[in-house]
């Protein structure tokens, strides 16, 4: 029997369908040309309206990516990757060199940019699917459908722990990328999302978090945006308060000096 998730499938799995999508409708085009050429059209065998839509759904992207994630280089990319996508109709199709020299332009920008902007898309895919692991482990014993979102935060008891454990453990956290750490008139803010990137956050209530005073009080905060990617109206405090045990239980488990059973519980979130 397959796991069924809780959650709804991750944004980015849209890509790969897309791409699937737009091979079947070229190689559709392709065969609608070779065929009309048979009955005595001169086309050329390039699907342009393919690439064209192709084109199309990366600009389009670009932008839902900019106002979801909040990282410029989304945008950029998506125009860079539609450009080309028009270029080549016109590079495999008709000899014009200056077409092929913007269109090995606008590769090598491509791929300039990638490169100098890897650290960012390699950090926000790594702390948007902790996101989704430790909304996974939230959510693993909770069946309770009733009572849903709330704005307030929710307090969720008190821990025992010394500043220095405490900061050590931000530090953690946010270097493996779990959750991003602020410090904040002394409470730590561990910031996670599944929908905005936590690299672009300046105010840690802006998406989902787990606060701990210097008095050891923890709070919880989940964003709408978050919450409703689960499928089901979870119990909201209940959820709340599983999040918090499970920051909880990783912070006990850096205090004894077990962090590696931190990423391997991440790792194992169904």
């Amino acid at each position: 029997m397959l796991y069924k998730s809780k959650l709804k499938g991750s944004f980015g799995r849209i890509y790969p369908i897309s791409m699937v999508v737009i091979y079947i409708l070229s190689m559709i085009e392709i065969y609608i040309r070779w065929n009309l050429n048979n009955s005595g059209y001169d086309l050329l065998l390039i699907p342009a309206v393919s690439m064209t839509i192709a084109g199309l759904f990366f600009v389009v992207m670009g932008f839902i990516q900019l106002f979801k994630y909040r990282l410029w280089v989304n945008v950029v990319l998506g125009l860079l990757f539609g450009i080309g996508c028009i270029l080549a109709i016109f590079v495999f199709s008709y000899s014009f060199p200056f077409i092929k020299i913007i269109y090995i332009i606008n590769a090598l920008l491509i791929v300039l940019l990638i490169i100098l902007t890897w650290p960012v898309f390699s950090g926000q895919e790594r702390f948007e699917a902790n996101a989704r692991r430790l909304f996974k482990l939230a959510s693993e014993l909770i069946t309770e459908t009733s009572n849903g979102f709330t704005e307030r935060p929710f307090s969720a008891g008190k821990i025992e722990v010394s500043k220095e454990d405490l900061e050590g453990f931000a530090r953690f956290v946010n270097g493996k990328f779990i959750s991003r750490s602020f410090n904040v008139e002394s409470v730590i803010y561990l910031v996670f999302s599944m929908n905005r990137s936590v690299l672009t956050v300046n105010d840690p209530t802006e998406v989902s978090y787990i606060s701990i005073d210097k008095e050891g009080n923890i709070s919880v905060r989940i964003s709408q945006q978050d919450y409703h990617q689960y499928k089901a109206t979870f119990n909201f405090d209940q959820l709340c308060e599983t999040m918090a045990a499970v920051f909880s239980r990783f912070l006990e488990y850096y205090k004894n000096g077990n962090e590696n059973r931190i990423i391997t519980e991440l790792k194992t979130a169904r």
